[in-house]
């Protein structure tokens, strides 16, 4: 049997989500690496769970994988304002400031009235904080 034989309704991969989450905010980071690559086998097509796992990295402080896994995220739907408010906080973090920069502002511009554009307004204030290295 392989996983895409396995029946799992939506609801319950929403709340393997969420679990990813709340692991990954109690700092759990294996466990919720390991629930955002296996939603990920279950829906390739969305970058949703990349971009969980991507935070994941973000916030183990490994910001060079956070920057891959989110840039594949974008790769798989450019489209996606949540995958490049999050795959600008990796450049950030990367001291690659100019095109995070670029990133955030592009999107506060596009979408102003986003949630995510509030995400990406933040971080650019924080940005003001960190002294260039």
């Amino acid at each position: 049997m392989t996983i895409n034989e396995i029946p799992v309704s939506n609801e319950e991969l929403r709340v393997m989500l969420e679990t990813g989450y709340i692991l990954r905010e109690a700092a759990k980071f294996d466990d919720a690496e390991a629930i955002f690559r296996g939603v990920m086998e279950f829906l390739p097509e969305s970058d949703v769970p990349q971009v969980g796992l991507g935070t994941v990295f973000l916030q183990r402080g490994d910001f060079s994988a956070a920057e891959e896994v989110c840039g594949k995220a974008l790769e798989l739907n450019p489209a996606s304002i949540y995958a490049r408010v999050h795959y600008a906080e990796a450049l950030l973090f990367s001291n690659q400031r100019e095109k995070a920069e670029s990133e955030l502002r592009e999107i506060i511009g596009n979408n102003p009235d986003s949630p995510h554009s509030q995400t990406a307004q933040a971080l650019l204030e924080a940005a003001d904080l960190i002294s260039p290295v």
